[in-house]
């Protein structure tokens, strides 16, 4: 067993190491940190604040920030606006809340983790923001509301407008910026950041989709016009053409787009004062250019007409009011003339009655005396109406005639019994005072063969 005075010399040495070590640890903190002292998760035990710096130091051309744009991507390099990172303050801070006599609290001392101390030259990063022409408010444009089209199958849908690219608060861009810089971000985007100023309505906003199903009921509507027997439909597109759409996406019916549409659909549709091209009985292409004859809406009463259907949602199929009206009509190639009318050659004082599309009568006439400035007016005419019998009247003569078919005003077709023969020259100084005189039989089958509103070509 140990002698008293062994154990005494045994604990002596033992608490004179302690003391050593203790000491030793004291001496070597009081320029370096606590062994263990973990700073940013990397062991910086027995190194100094200046060390530490040292090895955390960032070469200021590696960093860059991406200043992202709708219409392009800007980007601003650390070294262009000298830009540093201080560590040396934090960690002298750390270093001061270390006291070297209490060295032993590292075996309970949390973690450290550096909030960066940037630093950057300021009127360096407002001369770059200042170049940026995303930020020029001459160049902005403001965003689009949602517009309201139609598809090939005739429905209505919102789409959205130009976003455009308008930033109101351009000083909040730039503090948002130098947050970023300060903060050593990569990348900002200055749209998902809501710096855009957006559009008032969406497209999915509840009046612009009041909007879209307003427009469906009436770009939906079956409203036909009949030209004769033949119906010729408004587009999904010019029925939603007489819609207004205010700013707050209210709808109703304009009367002013209605007669816009209207003008348009007679534009494309009616013949009447159009040129037409007309295959004469001998095969010969003849240009057709005055007459009175074809189809023509009546603008402005047919203007009330649709508003009233459009404005109740009505589909109908039903006759225009009509200014003119024409005999036929085919949509496809716009033909008014059909297969049923009467044609007059003036060179060869003949005409011809076709129906169906065929010939089915013909004789020699006599038209208005050339010499005497009465030659029958050339054109595309229709018949008025028929009357037998009837009485010509005129400044210098009174006629009585059996069949009475005018086309033109106090011009049309009647028998002449009076002419011994129709024909040949006669027309040049003996002509009629504007009419077509017919020989009697042919008047009579012409009486009973056409109609009225039938079209005559005079040429």
């Amino acid at each position: 067993m140990w002698s008293n005075k062994a154990f005494r010399y045994s604990l002596i040495t033992i608490i004179s190491l302690i003391v050593l070590g203790y000491l030793a640890m004291v001496i070597t903190s009081i320029d370096t940190y606590y062994p263990g002292t973990v700073i940013n998760g990397q062991d910086f035990g027995f190194k100094s604040p200046m060390y530490v710096d040292n090895k955390l130091y960032k070469n200021p051309a590696d960093y860059n920030l991406e200043v992202v744009f709708r219409d392009r991507t800007e980007e601003i390099n650390g070294k262009k606006i000298g830009l540093t990172i201080n560590y040396i303050d934090e960690l002298n801070e750390i270093k001061k809340s270390q006291n070297p006599f209490l060295w032993p609290r590292t075996f309970w001392m949390k973690d450290y983790n550096l909030a960066e101390s940037v630093s950057y030259n300021d009127d360096a990063v407002d001369r770059i923001i200042k170049g940026y022409s995303e930020l020029d408010e001459t160049t902005m444009n403001h965003p689009e509301n949602p517009e309201i089209v139609t598809d090939e199958d005739g429905k209505s849908y919102a789409i959205q407008g130009d976003p455009g690219n308008q930033i109101e608060d351009i000083d909040g861009v730039t503090s948002r910026i130098k947050e970023a810089l300060a903060l050593e971000e990569s990348k900002i985007d200055i749209d998902e950041e809501g710096f855009y100023t957006e559009p008032e309505y969406a497209v999915d906003s509840e009046a612009v989709e009041r909007c879209v199903e307003y427009c469906n009921n009436i770009s939906s509507l079956d409203i036909e016009y009949k030209y004769g027997r033949t119906n010729v439909p408004f587009t999904s597109e010019q029925l939603l053409n007489t819609v207004r759409i205010n700013s707050d996406y209210t709808c109703t019916i304009s009367k002013s787009k209605v007669k816009t549409v209207l003008e348009s659909y007679s534009r494309l549709h009616d013949t009447y004062g159009s040129i037409r091209t007309f295959r004469s009985h001998d095969r010969n292409k003849i240009k057709i250019i005055d007459g009175d004859y074809g189809w023509k809406i009546n603008i402005d009463e047919e203007t009330e007409q649709l508003y009233s259907d459009l404005i109740h949602h009505n589909s109908v199929t039903r006759a225009p009011v009509f200014e003119e009206e024409g005999y036929y009509y085919n949509e496809e190639d716009k033909n008014d003339i059909g297969g049923f009318y009467a044609e007059v050659d003036l060179d060869k004082q003949h005409m011809y009655v076709y129906k169906n599309g065929r010939m089915v009568n013909h004789s020699d006439v006599v038209t208005g005396c050339v010499n005497k400035n009465r030659a029958t007016p050339v054109g595309i005419y229709s018949i008025d109406y028929k009357q037998t019998p009837a009485v010509l009247k005129g400044d210098d003569y009174e006629t009585k005639v059996t069949y009475w078919m005018p086309f033109n005003g106090g011009v049309g077709f009647h028998d002449a019994t009076w002419r011994g023969s129709f024909g040949k020259d006669i027309y040049i100084t003996n002509g009629s005072h504007g009419c077509v005189n017919l020989p009697y039989t042919f008047a009579q089958e012409l009486f009973n063969t056409i109609e009225e509103g039938m079209p005559v070509i005079v040429y």
